[in-house]
């Protein structure tokens, strides 16, 4: 495939862009009443319907009837929608928890070109990626030339293989950022909606050819500890052992008993939150990059399991956060961002990706999380969710499937 410019074909013609951004929100308890609010007021803030529409929802909503919703805007808007855990945000704040937030970022854009495809993951979760990556392409009606960036939510379980199966129709160089779809809690329903029908267990990507630029940044921000071990046994998302021991009593170890009342078995997602493991992924200048690992329970066997894979021969080192790491580490993200972008660039608009572990951490002082961003972004609009899982790259890096982490990216002209 030919790769699109930065811009897109339409600036390659000398054509200016025109991309306009808006995002709206509701926290109507009524599932078509949220939806109706949160449309009239992004159409007025476009000016037009969207060509593009992002729209994040919490639980409580019934999701067959958003995807109703969705089906009665025109034919030519294009819908990703993801489930997002307790909340969602904008820069007008936190919506939702307690209680439902819905949020929509639309993006009108006529020079530009969006697709978008869903597909059953099933039995083999790279064909799906693969499948999801090649018809998205198709829907933008830019066969044969390379999107400046995929944007992914899927059910969590097989994040690695759907990153593979993209790579296998596109090659490694196209990003690929978003996050795996969340619910209330590890145990609620998750959901990936496009026009007019909500899947479980999907893999939903949209393929952007915007008119503008896009910029980006993928960070973990976790220090590395003394402690660290080689895997010498995985299975897939399963760590029986560290160093021969039960994994759960060693890391209880490590972590000076902060697992002891779950050793037995036991949710410890939010335990965890600022303890992950990190496997190393090379460096940017001089600084070690890590990918994190989040524990998510304790087995009957004490064996650990996690939200992405464990590999044989995998080095593990404890990595440690804290509150205030988190909550100032996204706005960090949007000026990495914004720095990475060329010197004319004007960001429109911004999708943030938040890990779902790190909000229950810090979840009574989201508003410092929305305020992070603002201060980097002013008045740009953004559309905020809370994953089980975040899908990036590092600067110069692979696309990966990581925890813990915190996503921008930046459309502008």
């Amino acid at each position: 495939m030919q790769r699109a410019g930065a811009g897109g074909s339409d600036r390659q013609h000398g054509r200016a862009a025109r991309m306009k951004i808006a995002t709206s929100a509701s926290t109507a308890a009524a599932t078509s009443t949220a939806f109706a609010e949160a449309m009239s007021a992004l159409r007025a803030g476009l000016g037009a319907e969207p060509d593009h529409l992002f729209l994040s929802y919490t639980e409580p909503y019934d999701v067959d009837e958003l995807a109703r919703a969705t089906a009665a805007l025109p034919p030519s808007v294009r819908v990703h929608g993801s489930s997002s855990c307790q909340s969602v945000m904008t820069a007008a704040g936190v919506h939702g928890a307690p209680g439902p937030g819905l949020a929509l970022l639309g993006i009108a854009d006529a020079q530009g070109a969006y697709g978008v495809a869903a597909e059953r993951i099933g039995a083999s979760p790279r064909a799906a990626g693969a499948r999801a990556a090649a018809r998205a392409i198709e829907d933008a009606g830019r066969s044969g030339e390379l999107p400046a960036l995929f944007w992914l939510s899927v059910q969590t379980g097989a994040e690695e293989d759907i990153l593979l199966g993209i790579e296998d129709v596109v090659g490694p160089n196209v990003p690929v950022f978003g996050g795996s779809t969340a619910a209330d809690s590890i145990v609620g329903r998750q959901s990936q909606m496009e026009r007019g029908r909500a899947h479980e267990g999907a893999v939903l990507l949209s393929a952007l050819y915007p008119s503008g630029e896009i910029s980006y940044a993928f960070s973990t921000g976790y220090a590395p500890t003394e402690h660290r071990c080689r895997v010498t046994r995985a299975e897939g998302r399963r760590l029986p052992e560290i160093d021969g021991l039960p994994a759960a009593e060693v890391y209880n170890r490590w972590t000076g008993g902060l697992i002891s009342a779950q050793l037995g078995g036991g949710t410890i997602l939010e335990h965890t939150a600022l303890h992950p493991l990190g496997r190393p992924s090379g460096w940017i200048g001089k600084v070690p990059q890590f990918v994190l690992i989040h524990p998510d329970t304790v087995q009957k066997d004490n064996s650990l399991t996690f939200s992405a894979n464990i590999r044989e021969g995998d080095e593990l080192v404890l990595m440690q956060g804290s509150r205030e790491s988190v909550i100032g580490r996204v706005r960090s993200v949007v000026d990495a961002a914004l720095g990475a972008a060329p010197p004319s660039f004007r960001a429109q608009g911004a999708l943030v990706i938040f890990c779902a572990g790190c909000m229950l951490a810090v979840r009574d002082e989201l508003d410092r999380v929305v305020q992070g961003v603002v201060a980097s972004l002013g008045t740009t609009p953004f559309l905020g969710r809370f994953t089980f899982g975040e899908q990036g790259c590092f600067t110069r890096g692979r696309n990966q499937h990581a925890n813990l982490s915190i996503s921008v990216v930046l459309l502008g002209d």
